[in-house]
């Protein structure tokens, strides 16, 4: 595909916000080259040792042990407040969804706590012929 055939098919809009892209990063990037070469003039250390440089045992503690603590770290800081709480979902309790979903095998709403069916089970089943679904929807 050529240029002249990606214009012509790229709509209008694209093509100015790619043009603002492209301002934003030459204004950015303009400065930067312009002082890499004040910097790069300046040697203020001109004949300074840099020393020993590190054992593979120190780099990899360096760029690989310390991330990974770090995160480990947070993941255990995050994780923490869950366990101390403990959970939530109190499961003796029972839940009874939409057209009964969870509801005991036998058809009663033990579950609940009443003798009768739900009020959820109620509100589902009142006033609707057997070929709806949730939210009045039907199919």
């Amino acid at each position: 595909m050529s240029i002249t055939t990606l214009f012509r098919t790229t709509p209008p809009a694209r093509l100015r916000a790619a043009a603002r892209a492209g301002a934003v990063v030459a204004t950015a990037a303009v400065p930067l080259l312009a002082a890499s070469t004040a910097f790069a003039d300046y040697h203020p250390y001109d004949g300074e040792d840099s020393g020993p440089g590190l054992t593979v045992l120190q780099t990899l503690g360096l760029y690989v042990g310390i991330p990974l603590a770090l995160f480990l770290l947070i993941s255990f800081l995050v994780v923490l407040p869950g366990w101390i709480r403990g959970d939530r979902n109190r499961r003796e309790v029972g839940w009874i969804g939409q057209n009964g979903a969870g509801a005991p095998a036998d058809g009663s709403a033990k579950a609940a706590g009443s003798a009768g069916p739900s009020s959820a089970q109620q509100s589902v089943s009142a006033g609707k012929s057997a070929g709806t679904g949730g939210a009045s929807g039907s199919w």
